[in-house]
């Protein structure tokens, strides 16, 4: 026979309730420092990679391991963006890309613009003087392919996140194609001449840009399930990666700056690369983009950039001081788009892509 439950007398019911309001308001307290953290994240992680650089530096006893640790992490990164990229592809689904013709002008400017200041830099040095560092850091900033995130940003602001997603594919094949092809003629570590020099970074770029797609793409095709876990499950792990990634990378350029030789000019002159490169590169779009009524899309197509893949890139193959532009272009990046983000919401703007695609 089942004794009935006994009534909870008024202290008992009040202790409970006491109980869930202190568990909720800890929910909410935890939520917000969530919320926080991810909303600083760009600080947050560049503070932790400039501290980890400056512990390893000054804690002594810290020193036997400090190398082994660079050595793996180095060997990290590019794995790191695979994972952030084949996670980013996972959503992708190539049968909808649809060309457009403003896809095709920002690849070229992609393109272009590098491949002058190679050409410069490689047969007139006596012309470029001793700017060459900067020239670096532009041809950088201009060759690193748009972010796998631009569509997300694109979305918020009123573009169309399916035409986005098309370019940021072909800005990624475009790289892959194009940094191995320009960055041996004016890489600081080609001793092994032209064809040597493009096999190694082809190697080592292109399987780490394309092979994310294509694996992508084999998965949505035939292993369903797993597909569906990734798209479902995993899509907010490369929020942590990238932040993981943006520590290592923001350690690397921090040894960079503090062990190069280069003069305080220099320096600065590379930070500013990064803020005129973003200016640049938001503008072209936008007005490249206004012609086609994707003004948004376009923008954010040239003008939001992979710069975690970009400094990895330059401190590998270009001058490892050179990599300051790449890093200053990241911190520009996003304020522009913050601001863009800001600025549309106080001003409860409504123009959107498609219907300046109608209108055109």
């Amino acid at each position: 026979m089942k004794v009935p439950p006994q009534p909870q007398s008024k202290a008992e019911l009040k202790e409970k309730l006491e109980q869930v309001i202190v568990e909720k308001a800890s929910t909410r307290r935890l939520q917000r420092l969530l919320r926080l953290i991810r909303l600083n994240i760009l600080a947050i992680a560049i503070s932790v990679g400039v501290g980890t650089y400056f512990l390893f530096h000054y804690v002594t006893f810290l020193a036997p391991i400090k190398y082994p640790i660079k050595h793996f992490v180095d060997g990290l990164v590019p794995w790191l963006i695979f994972t952030m990229l084949f996670i980013a592809f996972c959503k992708v689904e190539v049968r909808k890309m649809r060309p457009r013709r403003w896809h095709f002008v920002l690849v070229g400017i992609q393109f272009a613009v590098p491949l002058v200041l190679v050409l410069l830099l490689r047969y007139y040095p006596e012309a470029v003087g001793s700017i060459d560092l900067e020239l670096e850091g532009v041809i950088a900033c201009f060759v690193t392919p748009t972010a796998a995130a631009a569509s997300v940003i694109t979305g918020k602001l009123g573009g169309d996140e399916n035409s986005l997603t098309t370019y940021t594919i072909l800005s990624n094949l475009g790289a892959a194609i194009c940094i191995p092809l320009l960055f041996p003629l004016i890489s600081t570590q080609a001793h092994e001449g032209f064809w040597q020099e493009f096999s190694l970074i082809m190697g080592k770029v292109f399987p780490m840009i394309v092979l994310p797609l294509i694996l992508a793409q084999l998965i949505r095709l035939f292993i369903k399930p797993v597909h569906r876990f990734i798209v479902t499950y995993l899509k907010g792990v490369s929020f942590y990666l990238w932040a993981f990634t943006l520590t290592t990378v923001s350690a690397t350029a921090c040894s960079n700056m503090v062990n190069s030789d280069q003069g305080t000019i220099t320096l600065i002159n590379l930070a500013l690369v990064g803020l005129v490169a973003t200016a640049l590169q938001f503008g072209q779009g936008k007005f490249i983009g206004h012609l086609e009524g994707q003004r948004i899309s376009a923008g954010q197509g040239l003008g939001q950039k992979n710069m975690v893949f970009g400094i990895w890139v330059t401190s590998t193959y270009l001058s490892p001081a050179a990599s300051i532009a790449p890093g200053c272009y990241m911190l520009w990046q996003n304020v522009v788009n913050s601001w863009q983000i800001y600025y549309r919401e106080t001003r409860h703007l409504t123009y959107t892509d498609k219907m300046g695609a109608v209108i055109n």
